[in-house]
């Protein structure tokens, strides 16, 4: 039989402090770049997010707009209807009257020349 070969593994050797120091700080750059650029990222997604807002809210207020125009047309056309039948029925009112006034105006003057 043959015997293992027993080898030798010393426990690695402490690092110095200086380089203990470098591997802290290269570890605290790498998390500060990922970091930044976790919050660049988060950064666009808000700047994406307030332009579809932005959009939206553009068009809603357009589409409110032209609902309220399209209300205070039809407001204006109803009022100017009711207008046009107020005017209409008075300029009846009055033709009523002065047909009237023309037709006895008519019977005076014929019995004027009657009477003659």
């Amino acid at each position: 039989m043959t015997s293992p070969i027993a080898t030798y593994d010393p426990a690695p050797a402490p690092l110095p402090l200086l380089e203990v120091i470098r591997r802290k700080e290269a570890e605290v750059k790498r998390r500060l770049a990922a970091e930044r650029e976790a919050a660049q990222a988060a950064q666009a997604e808000a700047e994406r997010q307030a332009r579809e807002l932005v959009v939206a809210a553009e068009a809603e207020g357009r589409c409110q707009g032209e609902a309220q125009r399209q209300a205070a047309r039809s407001e204006a056309e109803r009022e100017a209807a009711a207008i046009v039948a107020q005017a209409y029925a008075k300029a009846k009112l009055l033709q009523r009257g002065g047909e009237e006034h023309l037709e006895a105006a008519i019977a005076r003057a014929v019995k004027l020349m009657v009477d003659r």
